[in-house]
């Protein structure tokens, strides 16, 4: 069982905080461990939470760095939810080194879905993705959970829509947030149900994958593989429209 925190005065290494006022720690201390914790639940046992929660600190300070007095209080705390969770993402890729092939495959799975789409006109079948990048559909499943595992972070929103949490209002920033907000749904919506079912339930539910395993009646790993193929699916339409964007615009 993991542990929420430490049993005595004394903290880890990983709960060091930067030099600043204790109290602003204090006060973004839930913060960080909920995020941390949220975080952990979703990561290979072999990953100790001191080390999220380590990362998720340095997410922290450099949040109140950056901080600046027009920002209010749910302003900052919004900014800092962003930092804290980029800050252990960035963390958690550098553990893996077959990170860098992972992310070369899951280009390729990306690129598969844009080719396939382009060439049928519609969403291409789980077994048509397989085919186009020649592997068996099986070998196709295990590649997916490896560039999950290897990313480790699953879906983050941000990711594909930039920081919607940054103060900059600037009417470009605002206008891009919104088009990469809207492309994101539409992409969703154009998901299979049962992609759309695990989506659903890992970011409005709050379920782990183990739970959306049981709920649909399949395992943990063939919930990552699922989710896996969501995350590339989405990619490669919001790349498609960003493509098709550029052509229009020359």
């Amino acid at each position: 069982m993991l542990d929420t925190g430490p049993s005595s005065s004394q903290q880890p290494p990983s709960e060091r905080r930067p030099a600043t006022d204790p109290q602003v720690y204090q006060r973004y201390l839930p913060l960080v461990r909920r995020i941390a914790m949220r975080t952990v639940r979703r990561l290979p046992p072999e990953v100790s939470l001191d080390d999220v929660l380590g990362a998720g600190w340095m997410g922290l300070a450099e949040a109140l760095g950056r901080r600046t007095p027009a920002m209010n209080e749910e302003q900052f705390e919004a900014y800092a939810s962003h930092r804290i969770r980029g800050a252990i993402l960035d963390h958690l890729r550098t553990l893996d080194p077959l990170s860098r092939k992972m992310r070369g495959a899951s280009r390729q799975i990306a690129a598969a879905i844009r080719t396939l789409t382009g060439r049928f006109g519609r969403a291409p079948l789980e077994e048509e993705i397989a085919g186009e990048l020649g592997l068996q559909i099986e070998t196709y499943r295990e590649l997916l959970g490896q560039v999950a595992e290897a990313d480790c972070a699953r879906l983050e929103l941000t990711e594909l829509t930039g920081d919607r949490s940054s103060p900059d209002t600037h009417p470009d920033v605002v206008a891009s947030r919104r088009e990469a907000v809207g492309l994101v749904s539409e992409a969703i919506e154009a998901l299979p149900d049962r992609l759309k079912t695990v989506l659903g339930l890992y970011y409005q539910e709050d379920c782990s994958l183990r739970e959306i395993g049981e709920i649909m009646g399949v395992t943990e790993s063939r919930v990552c593989q699922m989710h896996s193929e969501a995350v590339h699916r989405i990619r490669a339409r919001i790349d498609s429209e960003y493509e098709t964007s550029k052509r229009r615009s020359r």
